[in-house]
């Protein structure tokens, strides 16, 4: 069985949001965001403690609630009750699923309800059931309640029934109907079951990020060390009854033997003498009083009791003296062993399914270099086969679609009377486009994405060092590390819809910047902007109207024709065009067809007819600020001189890679009035542009 969702009201930071967890879920966000809250949640409702603190209460006027929806739970799973409560709850598994609701109330016990079904029909419920045989004593008149009452139910009726019989056959036909007769409500559990349930739940494995070891090493079942220790014992009872005889030999030495109603004293003569000694000194002044010396039974369990663990990493210490990393190994290094062990020894008899565990880890990564953290990983991932896991974590290491199967972004938004803790998550087993998108974000190094409370979409290399730059500058607010807000490079047009969507599905807030050339071409690559279709229509008619009036000819920058004819789409139209012309060469003539594939090479020619006019000519840049400045409004900032080398400062290098020209142009840059002067206003009484752009990034 595994938990398959979780319902959290009114605790901690979280007022009302619900998690699904995968085999492997990655709870990411910022600081004090609520991830912590997440696992304390689960472990909280797993555990069903009997009593909550006030402050751990979002509003302590309403109750907390933990309702977990578990899911496949077999007939192994139910073998683990006792025979008299798995009679009571298998009726309310349906279709392997159970719904357990965990509430508390300031200063209150826990209550614990479960979800039940009842029909629809009010006259199938018990209530009515019962009414309708009321004061019915003999055969006749119950029959004929049956038939009157249950018409449906006649056929297959107990001629000769009594009240319990006919009760039995109605219940039994209406049992059979479809599920849609029936609606869920919360009621009571079954008398005697709410502390043996217990053995049907996942068990809660919870490791904070902030721990003190020690605790760890405790050997109570409680504790990782302690539950490794029992699998131990257990494992090796069976080759130990010498030394079981032994200690109980050892016991007779120290202690009197007491079987049944007889005692017998085998002791050692030096006990017995020190007793006596004792005793004799005690009774010069209580001549009543008997003394007797007791010495605890040796066990293997009490020997085991005192285990320590040492660690030589060239220096034999207790593991309380070494560094933080070792001891944050040895953590996992004990919950690995167990769960190898547990699935090696611990195979319940009768049928009965090996009792899941959850385990709840925060911040594993904690302490760890990047090469252990990837080793760590890969334990998780393994553990998350057989058992189900969540993490919190702050590292990009721990995130790889395939073996991490979903992310849940929790972020803090302003509420009242304090902010809530909001989950966004994404199931990537479920959701392969987004598991692609993923990959490509990877692969751009945009892994702090997850972490940030907004994105900014760019396309250019060395974009965001700009941009970074010249903010900083215009105000020192906009700080894109400080506001937490991350630039992402898309690697082309057709990827910021996509990058959007994926992002956004995180409830992470994006924008983009795009380079002037979008606005012309591929448009809709940017997104569904129907609605200023006319404005963007206007622009480009007036556009054109100023490249014929100026003559300007389209030749493009040597950094554009890179671009160009590195774009996949420009590859597959030049392979197309050159096949044909091959064919033209073969039948001596070229058709409209060849053509038109040739012509299709050198179309986006007039695209930066359209981008040179609006860096030129000031009435060609006018006709698109309609159009620019509903596309702000919907978080789209297009570049109205071309990109954004087109800002740089006079002077700045005109040639060579582009980190260089971005950190050349910053150089040049030092003082507000500089970054001020890199763009001129859109319109009139409007800030420069750049300005306008960077507010927008930052509000």
């Amino acid at each position: 069985m595994r938990l398959a969702r979780i319902g959290i009201q009114n605790f901690k930071g979280l007022r009302s949001d619900s998690l699904e967890p995968s085999r492997f879920t990655c709870l990411v966000g910022e600081n004090n965001a609520g991830k912590s809250s997440v696992l304390q949640a689960i472990a909280t409702g797993l555990r069903r403690d009997s009593q909550l603190a006030p402050e751990v209460f979002y509003d302590q006027a309403e109750p907390i609630e933990f309702r977990m929806e578990f899911a496949e739970i077999g007939v192994g799973d139910l073998a683990r009750l006792a025979d008299e409560h798995r009679e009571k709850l298998k009726d309310l598994v349906i279709d392997g699923r159970l719904v357990l609701t965990t509430r508390y109330r300031v200063g209150q016990k826990v209550e614990i309800r479960i979800e039940r079904y009842m029909p629809v029909d009010e006259k199938y419920r018990d209530d009515a059931i019962a009414a309708a045989f009321a004061n019915k004593r003999v055969a006749g008149a119950i029959l004929q309640a049956l038939n009157e009452n249950y018409p449906e139910f006649a056929e297959g009726a107990p001629q000769e029934p009594n009240i319990g019989s006919a009760k039995a056959h109605i219940k039994a036909r209406i049992a059979a109907l479809p599920r849609d007769c029936f609606q869920p409500y919360e009621g009571a559990l079954p008398t005697g079951v709410s502390a043996s349930v217990s053995a049907l739940l996942p068990e809660p494995i919870y490791i904070p990020a902030v721990k003190n070891l020690t605790d760890d090493l405790k050997t109570t079942q409680s504790t990782s060390f302690g539950r490794l220790l029992g699998l131990l014992l257990d494992d090796m009872t069976p080759d130990l009854a010498d030394i079981t005889q032994a200690l109980g030999q050892l016991n007779q030495f120290f202690n009197r033997d007491q079987r049944d109603a007889a005692v017998a004293d085998n002791r050692h003569h030096k006990v017995r003498e020190l007793e006596t000694s004792v005793e004799g000194f005690l009774k010069e002044n209580f001549p009543f009083v008997k003394v007797e010396l007791r010495v605890p039974p040796p066990e293997l369990r009490t020997i085991l009791n005192n285990a320590q663990i040492l660690i030589d990493d060239g220096s034999k210490d207790q593991v309380d003296n070494k560094g933080d990393g070792v001891k944050r190994s040895l953590t996992f290094a004990l919950l690995q062993c167990y769960v190898q062990r547990l699935g090696e020894n611990l195979n319940a008899g009768d049928g009965a399914a090996m009792s899941p565990l959850i385990f709840l880890f925060e911040e594993p990564e904690l302490y760890l270099h990047p090469k252990s953290q990837q080793i760590l990983f890969s334990t998780l991932e393994r553990i998350s086969r057989d058992y189900q896991v969540v993490v919190t974590t702050h590292s990009p290491l721990f995130f790889a679609p395939g073996a991490t199967a979903s992310f849940v972004r929790v972020a803090k938004e302003g509420a009242d009377p304090k902010p809530v803790g909001r989950l966004h998550a994404v199931n990537f087993d479920q959701d392969n486009p987004k598991a692609e998108v993923f990959r490509m974000a990877r692969y751009e190094h945009a892994d702090a994405a997850f972490f940030s409370r907004r994105v900014i979409l760019f396309e250019g290399e060395s974009d965001d060092v700009f941009f970074e730059h010249v903010a900083k500058l215009l105000n020192q607010n906009w700080d894109f590390k400080t506001m937490n807000v991350a630039m992402v490079r898309v690697s082309g047009k057709g990827n910021f819809q996509r990058f959007r969507q994926f992002f956004e599905a995180f409830g992470i807030d994006v924008k983009i910047v795009a380079d002037l050339d979008a606005f012309f071409e591929g448009f809709h690559l940017l997104g569904n902007f129907d609605n200023i279709r006319d404005e963007r229509q206007a622009a480009i008619q007036t556009v054109d109207a100023r490249v014929a009036a100026l003559d300007i000819k389209a030749e493009p920058a040597s950094r554009q024709i890179k671009d160009k004819v590195t774009s996949d789409t420009w590859k597959r139209r030049y392979e197309s065009a050159k096949g044909a012309l091959r064919t033209a060469q073969q039948n001596g003539q070229i058709d409209d067809d060849t053509l038109t594939l040739i012509d299709g090479l050198f179309t986006w020619e007039a695209y930066t007819a359209r981008v040179r006019a609006c860096r030129q000519d000031q009435e060609a840049r006018a006709a698109l600020i309609p159009a620019l400045t509903q596309l702000r409004s919907h978080g789209v900032h297009i570049l109205s001189r071309g990109a954004i080398e087109d800002y740089y400062p006079d002077g700045t290098l005109a040639s060579g890679p582009k980190p260089e020209r971005a950190l050349d142009a910053c150089q040049r840059l030092l003082t507000r009035e500089a970054a001020t002067a890199c763009s001129d206003p859109l319109g009139r009484g409007e800030d420069p542009e750049l300005v306008v752009i960077c507010r927008d990034l930052f509000t």
